[in-house]
């Protein structure tokens, strides 16, 4: 079995962190508590609430800007604007520009078929 060819920008692009954005946090919150016993800092009050695991933080709970639940996967890129131009040119949209966050820059696209995927660059060392 051989592997996935790279490509320049994306290495192998694996999931680096999720964003769960919703319309209503404090249901929510209360929800994914309540079900999985995640472990939640923040309430409906703060701009994220992140989910916590044993090694840190993996995703955040924040207010939805387009009016609509979903989670949202995020992928490591080695140059956003690139990969950003590049999924432009495959038939996605760019639904929210290159954005700095804590961490880095993401820019969220919408894939041809409408599937929302975040592409994230850490910061320079």
């Amino acid at each position: 079995m051989s592997s996935a060819p790279e490509s320049p920008g994306f290495g192998s692009a694996p999931f680096v962190w999720f964003d769960l954005r919703t319309t209503d946090r404090a249901a929510t919150l209360a929800f994914y508590r309540e079900l999985l016993h995640w472990k939640i800092d923040g309430d409906s009050d703060a701009p994220a609430a992140m989910i916590r695991g044993s090694d840190g933080p993996w995703a955040a709970v924040a207010q939805s800007p387009s009016g609509s639940a979903q989670w949202v996967p995020y992928v490591q890129v080695d140059d956003i604007d690139a990969a950003a131009e590049k999924a432009g040119g495959l038939g996605a949209k760019v639904l929210q520009a290159k954005t700095r966050g804590p961490a880095g820059e993401f820019a969220v696209i919408a894939d041809p078929e409408g599937a929302m995927i975040a592409l994230w660059q850490p910061p320079a060392a």
